[in-house]
């Protein structure tokens, strides 16, 4: 056999060797180190497939609210909404929610855009809502609320979705929801009462503009 056939044969089963090797090593990762996985596909831009290894993190952890909080953030910026809607509803029920949410709620506040909940409650209801599954959107709006009207809220983050859409029946319906609120709420902070009396206005005069 010429010399070059065997300096080819060896290379080509080194190389054969390597790919098997990474091979191996990558099914490893994916198998044992979700964690690991999640952030590379991240960094390689496989949203899809970092939100997957998030959300398996996250069952293997005992449920560590930081796996999910990643699987679900990571879905918001792909705008991938059915795992909008899948991690973000697991990740509002963890019962480290609240004080995660508490962790992150500085740097909101600041940008004036209101508080982390409110953020992902928004980002849960317009997935559902740009998914077609409306009815749930502003029954899950309503709910988010609370007994207030904070600020950034996902009944205006819905409101402002149906106008973008061009929705009127659907903003229609937002405003019944926010004048049955009015009427409600006896008393609210000065603040979250003039938030919610300009929604309703701006509401109105879009839908019947």
């Amino acid at each position: 056999m010429r010399v070059d056939k065997v300096i080819a044969k060896a290379a080509v089963s080194t190389f054969a060797a390597i790919v098997a090797l990474c091979a191996f090593l990558l099914a490893a990762l994916c198998l044992g180190f979700p964690s690991t996985m999640m952030k590379l596909t991240y960094d390689l831009g496989l949203d899809g497939l970092s939100v997957k290894f998030a959300s398996t993190a996250y069952s293997r952890s005992q449920k560590s609210v930081y796996y999910i909080a990643y699987a679900t953030e990571v879905a918001i910026g792909a705008d991938d909404y059915e795992n909008v809607v899948k991690c973000g509803k697991a990740f509002i029920a963890d019962e480290e929610f609240a004080t995660y949410a508490k962790e992150r709620n500085a740097a909101l506040v600041d940008e004036g855009v209101g508080t982390y909940e409110q953020y992902v409650y928004g980002k849960i209801c317009v997935a559902e809502y740009l998914l077609g599954e409306k009815e749930s959107a502003l029954t899950d709006a309503a709910a988010y609320l609370g007994a207030g009207f904070p600020t950034g809220n996902a009944l205006t983050a819905l409101l402002v979705e149906t106008i973008k859409a061009d929705d009127k029946e659907t903003a229609a319906a937002v405003l019944s929801v926010l004048q049955e609120i009015e009427t409600r709420i006896e008393t609210l902070p000065e603040e979250e009462a003039r938030g919610l009396a300009g929604l309703i206005s701006a509401a109105r005069d879009w839908i019947n503009g």
